[in-house]
């Protein structure tokens, strides 16, 4: 089991038993370990030599979640702050310090949402007071606390929170806009015809263009022969393994492939 996977499981423990029926639409720890990992990866600063990722996080919860993951709060940002300097040196990111990870309480969040701002700071900050966050639409961007990076809402689905005891793998998607193909199979073809796995409306796309191959845990991105070729990160590959965040072309289609919670 590798150290991602190992501390995921540790959190899912800290919450069974007496917590179960608490947490049963509420936030999860192992959910607030996922966004915090994209929104590390959204706050890259590419260097030189390096690529620096934030160190320093709020994270404003619903009064009934705070109420909740408080309880336990010592244990739970330490195995937070263990998982995002596992994500950090799996990808080759650099931290300038040692994550820390706050809890904020915030009554104008609904049971299940949450915010989170990021910061990179080489020491610590002085405590400010929490600016409120309003909860608008899913993804909408609202004003920060001073010196934080914009504050994401993350709004649960309609359905009750995600259940103890889920899948906490992280799978492939390429996104499209609006769109979001998600890379089950064990090969997804990408391609102007209509029998492709994702076809793309574009005439400098050919029929059978590319597509994606499972191998392990990875994801590898082949070109199938196709006439005008394909980048990844605007370099011309024939093949090439995808990680969280890369930029694919097909003709003059982009695409963004990402890992997200199965």
């Amino acid at each position: 089991m590798n150290v991602l996977k190992s501390i995921e499981k540790h959190m899912e423990k800290m919450v069974e038993g007496i917590f179960g029926r608490a947490f049963k639409s509420s936030v999860q720890p192992v959910e607030l370990a996922h966004k915090l990992a994209k929104e590390m990866s959204d706050h890259k600063t590419v260097s030189v030599s390096r690529i620096y990722v934030p160190n320093e996080y709020e994270v404003y919860l619903s009064p009934g979640d705070y109420e909740q993951l408080s309880s336990f709060e010592g244990p739970l940002v330490e195995d937070l702050a263990s998982y995002l300097v596992a994500y950090a040196n799996r990808e080759s990111w650099t931290l300038v310090a040692t994550p820390k990870i706050t809890l904020q309480s915030d009554a104008d969040l609904a049971l299940g949402e949450f915010g989170i701002a990021t910061r990179m700071s080489a020491q610590a900050a002085p405590q400010e007071p929490a600016a409120a966050v309003v909860s608008p639409p899913t993804g909408m961007v609202v004003k920060p606390p001073m010196g934080l990076s914009q504050t994401i809402v993350f709004q649960p689905p309609p359905a009750a929170g995600v259940p103890l005891g889920a899948p906490t793998r992280l799978c492939g998607v390429l996104v499209r806009g609006e769109r979001v193909y998600r890379l089950e199979a064990p090969a997804t073809v990408l391609g102007r015809s209509r029998q492709c796995d994702v076809v793309i409306n574009d005439p400098n796309v050919s029929r059978r263009h590319a597509e994606v191959r499972r191998e392990g845990d990875g994801y590898v991105l082949v070109d199938l022969g196709s006439t005008n070729g394909l980048t990844v990160n605007g370099q011309e590959v024939k093949r090439a393994a995808l990680a969280d965040g890369d930029q694919v072309q097909l003709g003059t289609t982009a695409l963004r492939f990402e890992r997200q919670p199965c």
